[in-house]
């Protein structure tokens, strides 16, 4: 057998392991990036074929969710693309936190998607504490930010807390100070910002449960995604956001086909979108979950 057809029967056979093991799919990942990854996993346990890979995972469960962790695109910064932050703040948290404390509404709810290791969904906490800050006010508004993720590892890590000085190099200074507390190895974010965050597990792909979110943060995540996939996540969050509610991609993403009709643009240049009204989105696509393998019917992404 030659190495080409050695990886394809060890892809397929993995995808049908993952599927019935864990409820994972990836049929819908790009080919070459799920090839990289079991490739790179396969160099670093020592396997010598990508069969003795499969062959591994089917008696060792902490390299199972190695490879799941290295699927699920676990790349995040704190302020990554700077400028798409500030956008988000003026364009977005500004309006509708002032919106909220001024109508005496009771909470902000805001899902961060693909959230690896948290340093994105801290980012947007801290984004609306400076806005509340800003405003100056008493408000007993209540900040509720969920961040979802596939792997149990990089949540696990950003439950902690707790990242290096270079993990923190992104963030600004004053912030630094303001949010972060000095520890022996690194910087520990303040209970002040925890409190308004939680973490769980989430796979894009299920239905969501509440329909109540004020913003979607999910960036640098659809771009890995077939065009299924891409239409089906892209429908989860519309279903999943308020009325008038927010979504923001990473930059190098974009809304493709019917489902660009489910949102009216905020700003090109940072991908960020609003839901269209009711009626508006009536008629945009509904990709059933039969035309992805494996698509278990709902998210839990509720607050406890």
């Amino acid at each position: 057998m030659t190495l080409a057809s050695q990886n394809d029967q060890a892809q397929d056979l993995i995808r049908r392991f993952l599927q019935q093991t864990r409820g994972f799919d990836i049929s819908g990942y790009s080919p070459s990036f799920v090839s990289r990854s079991i490739r790179k996993r396969t160099g670093r346990t020592g396997c010598s074929s990508p069969l003795q890979y499969v062959a591994l995972l089917r008696r060792d469960d902490d390299e199972v969710n190695e490879l799941i962790s290295a699927l699920s695109i676990n790349v995040t910064d704190f302020f990554r693309d700077d400028d798409a932050f500030r956008a988000l703040s003026t364009l977005v948290l500004r309006p509708l936190v002032s919106q909220k404390v001024e109508q005496g509404w009771s909470a902000l709810r805001v899902w961060s998607a693909g959230c690896a290791t948290g340093q994105e969904t801290y980012t947007v906490a801290m984004c609306v504490a400076e806005e509340l800050r800003r405003l100056r006010t008493d408000s007993a508004l209540v900040v509720r930010i969920v961040g979802t993720d596939l792997s149990s590892k990089a949540l696990a890590y950003a439950q902690r807390g707790t990242y290096t000085p270079e993990q923190v190099k992104g963030v600004p200074r004053r912030l630094l100070a303001e949010y972060f507390t000095r520890t022996e190895s690194g910087y520990e974010i303040l209970p002040s910002i925890r409190r308004d965050v939680k973490f769980s597990e989430g796979n894009l792909l299920n239905r969501p449960d509440r329909k109540f979110f004020d913003l979607v943060v999910c960036r640098n995540v659809v771009i890995y995604f077939s065009r299924p996939m891409h239409d089906r996540v892209i429908t989860n969050f519309h279903a999943a956001l308020k009325a008038g509610g927010y979504l923001m991609l990473g930059r190098t993403e974009t809304l493709l086909g019917r489902p660009r009709q489910m949102f009216d643009l905020v700003d090109h240049e940072n991908r960020i979108f609003r839901k269209l009204a009711a009626g508006a989105a009536e008629e945009a696509v509904q990709t059933p979950p039969s035309a992805i393998r494996g698509v278990s019917d709902r998210a839990d992404l509720r607050f406890s």
